[in-house]
C-alpha cells in the first residue's frame, strides 16, 4: 500500500502531521467542539463517506455520543455488500450497569457488524475487550499510544520545582495519594484536576484545581517527580498520555499497576508501578528522595525518557496504525 501513495481510506482521526499518513488518508473534518449539533454533523458526514469508501479508520472515543461509533451502527444495519470495512482506533470505554450497559452492548453490536479491527492500547484488552463486549478475538489489534508533549508546550512559564506533580480528571483515584500527602508534611503536593474541589479536609501542603493546558505543562516540566493515580479496576488502559509525557520529560514517574502501565514502563528500569495505595506511594516518593538513590533515580529517569522517545514516539504510533490498515486493505482486493 505505501508504494501507491494514494488515498486508500478515510479517517476522521486527523494524523495529518504525518506526511505518509496524510497521503494514504482523505480526512473527513471533525468540528472541533464537542457539542450536539458538531455530533450529529460529524455522524451525518461519517454515513456519507460510507457510501463511497472501502475502509474507514474512526475513533472511538471522540465527543460524550460518540458518534462515529453510531455511525457504525447504523452502517451495520446496511447489506453487507455496501459496507466499508471499519477499524475503530482510541481508547475504548468502561461499561456502565443497567439499562444504560444493555443500550451500549447492543450498539457495539450493530457496529460489530460493520467493524473489523478494535486498536487497543494495553495488551490486556487483546482478551479482556472480547469477554466484556462480546466481539471477536479476531478482530483486535494492539498498538501503544504516544506523548504528546511538543515545543509550544516547552515554551510555558515553568514554576518553583519542588514538589509531586499528579493531573487528569479521567479515571483518576486521588484519595489513596491524598492520604500519602499527609503522611509526608515536609513534601508538596500540587493535583491539577477537579476531582478535589470543594474539600476542606484536605492537608496544608496539597494545592488543587483545575488548570489550563498551558499551565498542565508547565507544572508537569518543572515537577520534582510525577504520580499518575489511575482508578484500579478498570476495563480499558488510562493515563498513557500523561505518564508518557512526563516519562520524556526525564521526570521520575510513579503509576499505580493497572491496564496497559506495563506495556510502556518497565518497573525499576524505566519508571515506578506501585500498587495503589497510600503506602506504596509513600514507599516510592520517599526512595526517590533518599540521597543514597540519586545515581537510580537518575538512571531510571534518563532510561523512561529514552524508552519513550524510541518505543512511543508519533512516529512509531504511525507506523503501527497504518500497519494495521495494511493488513485490512489488503483484504479488500
Amino acid at each position: 500500500m505505501h508504494a501507491q501513495l494514494s488515498p486508500a481510506f478515510a479517517t476522521t482521526i486527523d494524523y495529518r502531521r504525518d506526511p505518509l499518513f496524510e497521503a494514504l488518508g482523505r480526512y473527513v473534518a471533525r468540528p472541533i467542539s464537542g457539542s450536539f449539533r458538531d455530533a450529529v454533523r460529524i455522524f451525518l458526514r461519517v454515513l456519507l463517506v460510507a457510501r463511497r469508501e472501502k475502509v474507514l479508520l474512526l475513533s472511538s472515543s471522540w465527543g460524550r455520543l460518540h458518534p462515529e461509533v453510531l455511525a457504525a451502527a447504523f452502517i451495520g444495519l446496511w447489506p453487507s455488500r455496501f459496507r466499508p470495512r471499519i477499524i475503530l482506533l482510541g481508547c475504548m470505554w468502561e461499561p456502565n450497569n443497567g439499562v444504560r450497559g444493555l443500550l451500549e452492548k447492543l450498539l457495539l453490536r450493530l457496529a460489530d457488524r460493520a467493524i473489523v479491527r478494535y486498536v487497543v492500547q494495553s495488551t490486556e484488552e487483546l482478551s479482556l475487550f472480547p469477554l466484556v463486549w462480546g466481539v471477536a478475538h479476531e478482530k483486535m489489534r494492539f498498538c501503544p499510544f504516544f506523548f504528546t508533549f511538543d515545543a509550544q508546550d516547552s515554551t510555558a512559564a515553568a514554576p518553583d520545582g519542588e514538589y509531586v506533580f499528579a493531573g487528569g480528571n479521567s479515571m483518576r483515584d486521588y484519595e489513596p495519594l491524598v492520604e500519602a500527602a499527609r503522611r509526608m508534611p515536609e513534601r508538596r503536593f500540587i493535583f491539577a484536576t477537579h476531582h478535589l474541589d470543594g474539600r476542606d479536609d484536605l492537608p496544608p501542603n496539597i494545592v488543587t484545581g483545575t488548570v489550563s493546558h498551558e499551565r498542565f505543562m508547565a507544572l508537569l516540566r518543572s515537577a520534582w517527580a510525577v504520580v499518575v493515580p489511575i482508578e484500579q479496576g478498570l476495563h480499558r488502559a488510562a493515563g498513557q498520555q500523561t505518564y508518557l509525557n512526563a516519562m520524556w520529560l526525564g521526570k521520575p514517574t510513579i503509576v499505580n499497576d493497572t491496564l496497559g502501565v506495563r506495556d510502556h514502563i518497565e518497573d525499576g528500569q524505566t519508571g515506578l508501578v506501585v500498587s495503589g495505595t497510600a503506602e506504596s506511594y509513600v514507599e516510592a516518593l520517599t526512595w526517590i528522595a533518599d540521597p543514597d538513590n540519586r545515581e537510580a533515580v537518575k538512571a531510571i529517569s534518563s532510561a523512561g525518557r529514552q524508552a519513550v522517545e524510541e518505543q512511543f514516539s508519533f512516529e512509531r504510533h504511525i507506523e503501527g496504525v497504518l500497519s494495521i490498515l495494511d493488513e485490512v486493505i489488503a483484504e479488500t482486493e
